[in-house]
């Protein structure tokens, strides 16, 4: 189940070193009209939701109910249940612990297409034929195919230190452990949700 709160809304409430850093930002002399107090608070609120965005972690937006296959279930296995969850990827794990993370670009391969194949490549493969060796996949398991090590976070890692890795490596989840153990996941469609609830505003 896929966490759907979204971080308190006083997390972006304007408070006095709010309003300090604004004044310091306006140039000139402050005579404040309505128009100058919606200046500043404009400013203000620009530079809350910029203390949020720096400081918001990702345990506090992760997914804890989060969908996992261990690392010995078959390959088989694995896809159906990407597909029944409807998600594209999920964290391997060993016990609790996280080895690896399998996601429909590790299944490309195996059916003839580049990591970096888009839907429609695959369609067309199946459509005219080719590409499906579904037979190659009987003997596989997560461990076989899934990508490893597994890129991870902390609970307190940043928001835009977790959207900063999935740009840098190319990654659309990254499962956030404790100790080594699976704990959520975070992926970017959370980080945009994130980004939305607290827009810099102009």
């Amino acid at each position: 189940m896929r966490n759907t709160d979204t971080p308190k809304d006083n997390m972006s409430d304007v408070d006095v070193d709010d309003v300090l850093a604004a004044m310091s930002q306006v140039e000139g002399y402050l005579d404040i009209t309505p128009d100058n107090a919606l200046a500043l608070y404009r400013v203000a609120l620009r530079h809350a939701q910029e203390r949020v965005r720096l400081h918001l972690t990702v345990g506090e937006f992760m997914t804890r109910d989060v969908c996992s296959v261990d690392e010995l279930a078959p390959a088989s296995q694995v896809a159906r249940l990407l597909a029944e969850k409807g998600v594209s990827g999920a964290p391997v794990v060993e016990n609790g612990r996280v080895v690896g993370v399998v996601s429909i670009k590790d299944f490309l391969p195996r059916l003839g297409l580049p990591k970096q194949s888009s839907p429609m490549e695959l369609v067309a493969g199946l459509v005219f034929g080719g590409h499906c060796r579904a037979d190659d996949f009987s003997a596989l398991t997560a461990r076989d195919i899934m990508t490893a090590p597994a890129l991870c976070l902390g609970p307190d890692t940043t928001v835009g230190e977790a959207a900063r890795l999935m740009a840098e490596h190319g990654v659309n989840r990254l499962p956030v452990t404790v100790g080594g153990m699976l704990a959520g996941i975070v992926t970017r469609g959370d980080v945009v949700r994130v980004c939305q609830a607290f827009p810099v505003q102009e």
